[in-house]
């Protein structure tokens, strides 16, 4: 690499300033296409990783998995070093946990994993990643102390769990987005560490469908005239760029008067006070709700159980 950048540097001149933005532009170009090319041949020839999920692969062969959380293209792939395997994001403290377990179990060069980026403040993940590596899971491999929605490993045996932690060893820098900070824990673990086994795949690979039945979208529609706790009329005032509910007892009395910017507080809000008594109400307001905000933001013409339109 080094080589590469002072021929580039030789083939371009310098600025004003004695720097050279165009060889630079071009070296991070060229490792672009070379990092392309090696997750192609790798995805073809190895199949790894062998869950899907939202990340990239950097070079199989390195020891590194990073973890941005919930913070999407944290760092430039083209400027993560060789000793990075994987880079991807993690949502939840379940199925996402899992399936970034069984990927790192699948490539025993991986032996280290950062945590950096957001965190989720509801899902929680790197906490319970955390939590996972500080206590382990109790006999319902719930992990212990985490505080994110549904931390269970259900689909994981006890042993995958145990090889897992014994592989890896966690690096956290949660909540951290500054670039040099994380590039600094990378190069860190520059030595070199033994591979954990020989073996790519994890003994209990779980079918990603195993626990699923297909259910077709459709059914009957329920006249919302039935509801006894009444009914909604909803507007919006694109001046004061809010959306307005009108919330009416059955016999058309007046009950609620609800106004906001955010369809899902609205709707909150309408739930908290229980104005629904079926589940298909409810659908039906969130769905107008984020029909109504969409058009705010949009510019749109909102016209309740009417397709958005383009405002005259």
């Amino acid at each position: 690499m080094k080589k590469l950048m002072h021929l580039l540097a030789s083939l371009f001149p310098d600025s004003a300033t004695g720097e050279n933005p165009a060889a630079v532009k071009l070296f991070y170009q060229m490792l672009s296409v070379k990092a392309f090319f090696n997750r192609l041949k790798n995805i073809s020839g190895n199949r790894w990783p062998p869950y899907p999920g939202n990340y990239q692969i950097i070079h199989p062969q390195g020891q590194i998995a990073l973890c941005t959380l919930t913070s999407d293209e944290l760092i430039p792939v083209a400027t993560l070093p060789e000793n990075v395997a994987i880079t991807g994001t993690l949502m939840t403290p379940n199925l996402g946990i899992e399936r970034m377990i069984l990927n790192i179990l699948s490539n025993p060069n991986i032996r280290h994993l950062i945590l950096c980026g957001k965190e989720s403040p509801v899902f929680k993940a790197g906490q319970a990643i955390e939590c996972l590596f500080s206590y382990r899971v109790d006999h319902e491999k719930r992990i212990i102390n985490a505080e994110g929605h549904f931390p269970v490993l259900m689909n994981l045996s006890e042993e995958n769990i145990s090889r897992f932690l014994k592989q890896t060893r966690l690096i956290s820098i949660k909540n951290e987005k500054r670039t040099e900070v994380i590039q600094q824990k990378i190069n860190e673990l520059a030595l070199k560490t033994e591979p954990y086994h020989k073996r790519l795949l994890p003994e209990n690979k779980v079918s990603e469908d195993a626990s699923f039945t297909e259910l077709k979208p459709g059914g009957k529609r329920i006249p919302l005239d039935y509801d006894q706790k009444g009914f909604f009329v909803i507007t919006t005032d694109s001046k004061r760029n809010a959306i307005q509910v009108k919330h009416y007892y059955r016999g058309n009395r007046p009950g609620y008067f609800i106004k906001g910017r955010s369809s899902e507080s609205i709707l909150l809000a309408i739930l908290e006070k229980g104005l629904v008594s079926q589940m298909s109400h409810a659908g039906y307001l969130g769905a107008e709700l984020a029909k109504a905000e969409t058009a705010l933001k949009l510019d749109l013409k909102y016209t309740q159980d009417q397709p958005l339109k383009r405002s005259t």
